[in-house]
């Protein structure tokens, strides 16, 4: 995700650059997360219980992930960077999809995001071997 330009662009009017990080901080760890908090991230209607569960559920990692919302700029610039980042990654509805509960996108999130683990891939690998072996 290539979010620098978006950064710049809906932050310019935020004075501290903290609070530019902060935004910039909360966007890139909830996209490092996978679609599930991605997604939350775009479409909740709550940000700050949204950012209040993030912030407790990996608190211990000692990670800043608060924004100052009660300031309204920042708040506005958070949603700004919300609607771009929406409008640029999830231009075919995906995430909101997902975030919604869909089913389809569910499962195809689910197929993506699967996980081999080593030895189970291997022996797949070996059985699929086998399986497409031709013998003359």
């Amino acid at each position: 995700m290539k979010i620098e330009p978006i950064i710049y662009e809906t932050t310019r009017f935020v004075d501290r650059l903290e609070d530019k990080l902060s935004i910039a901080t909360l966007v890139l760890f909830s996209w490092k997360l996978g679609n599930k908090t991605f997604c939350e991230l775009l479409y909740t209607k709550d940000l700050e219980d949204f950012i209040f569960n993030l912030s407790q559920e990996y608190k211990e990692y000692d990670i800043q992930l608060e924004v100052r919302l009660q300031d309204m700029q920042i708040k506005e610039a958070l949603v700004k960077t919300i609607e771009k980042v929406r409008k640029k990654y999830d231009s075919d509805g995906f995430l909101k999809a997902l975030y919604e509960g869909d089913e389809y996108a569910i499962i195809v999130d689910e197929i993506v995001n699967y996980k081999f683990e080593i030895p189970d891939f291997k022996s797949f690998a070996k059985n699929l071997e086998e399986q497409l072996k031709i013998t003359f």
